[in-house]
This record gives C-alpha cells, structure tokens and sequence, in this order.
C-alpha cells in the first residue's frame, strides 16, 4: 500500500531518480534541480506560483540567459512537464496528497530544451552550454514577419498582416511582447490589441502556449525588476479574446487591486475583461465602491468605466457625487487613444443605467 501512494520522483523525460531540487532561483519561493538528462526543474511547494516556477526554470535551462529564454517557443525549443502532490521535505510524490499528516500541495515544473541554432547564430553567442546546439538551423523555410516589419504594421494600426500570420509565424508572438516595452503609450496598446488577437486564434490548436504566455506577463507585472508596461493590458486582451480558456486569470488582476501602485492598470484591465465576462465580476461591485474616492483621477475614471460596464445600477448615487470631476484619463478605442473628463464618464453611465 505504502508503494501505491509515495513515490520516488524521476524525471519525466528520461526516466531517472532525481535529486532534491536545492539550486536558490531568482524568486526566494523557488528553488530548482537538474537532472544528468539536462532536463531543469523548479519545486514550487505552494502550489500556487506554477508561472513563477515555469519562468525560473526555463530561465536556468538557458544558463540565466534572459535573452535566449525571451526568443523560445514551447514544443519548438522545449518541452515541459509538471510533476503534482511533491513534497520536498521528504522529497517524495504522494499522489494520495497527505503524507505524514501534512498536506502536500507542491509542484516540480520540468523544462527540457531541445536542440537549438547553431553556434554561429549571433543571438546566442553568450549561451555557455555548446552541447545543446544542432548543427544545423531549425528555424529555416519558415515565413515570418521581421520585428522591423511587425513594428510598421503596429505604427500603422494595420493589423490584419499579423493577424493572418497568426500561429504560422514563430516569432510573431515575440515580436508584438517586445513592443510591450515601447515608450509610446499608443505602440504598447495597439500590440497588447493585436497579441489578444492573435493568441485568440492560437488558442484553438495551442491553449498552453497561451497560457504559458499569459503567466509570463502576469509574472512580469510582480516582478519589478522585468514589469513590462503593457503587460497588463496584453493579458486583457488575450482574456478577452479567448474567455471561455482563461477567465481563470482574473483573479490574480483582482488581488493586484490592493497594490497602489498597480491599482490604475488592473482596474483598467478590468474594465476591459468586464466587456465580455461582467458576469464574473457583477458580485464584486460594492467592493469597488471605495476607489471611487481614491486620490488616484485614473483609478476614480476607471472605476467609474468598470462599474458601468457591469450595469451595477445600486451605486447610482455613489457615482453621482464624482460630477464635476474635470480630471482626465486615457481611452483606447479603435486604435486610438483618446482623453475623457471622469464628469462625462459619470454622465455616461448614469445614462447607460436609465435605459
């Protein structure tokens, strides 16, 4: 019976006993393992931070090259695994999830890179790990869109070329991420509308590719050090251009509400999502009442916007008091931004209410 529920954990790609995972990673939550197969994991024994895990040990497999783990696609250049119920205090799986009267919740996330460019490509020069190189390119006969290409049709707003290249070209979904990073508030939002867009359409064939990528941008919005300024509407947009796949993730925009500094993007990601998922937040309302008074115009505007997409008609008089308020904030419509009083915001949604 005792072989039935505990296990040795073993790598999932080649079969043998693995060590306890001991190697500290960047977040002090994490701590990672190799296996003689070159396989990496990471024991996140909360279970709850699997994005967090899956970056971290990606991250070591590229020898802590940021650069070369940015440029990867899953099942092109690796492949993952998860491993459930691992405890690393006894370091055993226990299926059954109890073992000596603890709960066991934790996780191992395995990362086996596959075969990569050769040497000579220049975008990995500084990648120390010569074995892991193929000869021979992998990424030939395969039409893509440059970034300088990509660049254009996002400054353009012409969308439709990436869109139409969507799961077709690998390098497309890189290619809008880096513009997340743009100092144009206008390039961020229109590539976080055309990411949405094309994750929608990969979503079908591929859902973990875009989960996985949704848990990146979520971990970057945490991660000070790597925050991409647009992360939190590219994961908006990818929420709501596949709903019904990652709804899941709006709780973890609901609990960055509690962050100050946060609290603008998230309630305006919000706003977004309650487009087409209101319904999931209808409940909340009455806890949105109080940023209707925070210092912060943008969050005021934005709650506003959110409350009015939720039809939350019993905060009528709440919103009402905010007439008069001539602070402006940010809209994007239609690939243009565009400026709005929080007093005509008011004005709109007691009208939207009447109806």
């Amino acid at each position: 019976m005792t072989k039935e529920i505990i296990q040795i954990p073993v790598c999932p790609f080649c079969g043998k006993e693995i060590e306890r995972p001991e190697i500290k990673g960047d977040d002090p939550d994490i701590v990672l393992g190799k296996c003689e197969c070159g396989s990496v994991y990471a024991c996140d024994e909360s279970g709850k931070n699997l994005g967090t895990a899956f970056i971290e040990a990606l991250v070591l497999a590229c020898n802590k090259n940021w650069n070369m783990a940015w440029d990867l696609s899953e099942d092109e250049d690796f492949k993952t695994e998860i491993i459930e119920h691992y405890d690393r205090e006894s370091h055993l799986v226990v299926p059954g999830g109890v073992f000596d009267k603890r709960r066991v919740i934790g996780a191992l996330y395995f990362v086996k890179l596959n075969k990569l460019l050769g040497p000579k490509d220049k975008r990995y020069t500084d990648f120390s790990d010569k074995t892991l190189y193929d000869t021979q390119p992998s990424y030939s006969n395969i039409r893509t869109l440059s970034k300088k290409k990509v660049e254009e049709l996002i400054s353009s707003y012409n969308l439709r070329p990436i869109i139409d290249m969507a799961g077709k070209d690998r390098k497309l979904i890189q290619n809008l991420q880096r513009l997340l990073y743009s100092a144009d508030p206008l390039i961020r939002l229109r590539a976080a509308e055309a990411l949405g867009k094309v994750c929608g359409i990969i979503s079908k064939d591929n859902p973990q590719k875009v989960a996985r990528l949704i848990q990146t941008l979520l971990y970057s919005i945490i991660d000070t050090a790597a925050f991409s300024i647009g992360a939190f509407e590219a994961v908006a947009e990818i929420i709501v251009n596949a709903p019904d796949l990652y709804e899941k993730y709006i709780p973890y925009i609901w609990q960055l509400l509690s962050e100050e500094s946060r609290r603008p993007k998230a309630i305006m990601a919000l706003a977004r999502i309650s487009e087409v998922r209101p319904e999931i937040l209808r409940r909340m309302s009455f806890y949105l009442l109080k940023f209707l008074n925070d210092k912060d115009p943008e969050v005021r505007g934005y709650t506003v916007l959110l409350l009015k997409r939720l039809n939350a008609t019993e905060l009528k008089d709440d919103i009402e008091k905010l007439k008069g308020d001539m602070n402006e904030i940010s809209l994007y419509e239609n690939g243009e931004i565009k400026k709005v009083t929080i007093n005509q915001l008011v004005l709109d949604t007691i009208t939207s209410f009447q109806k």
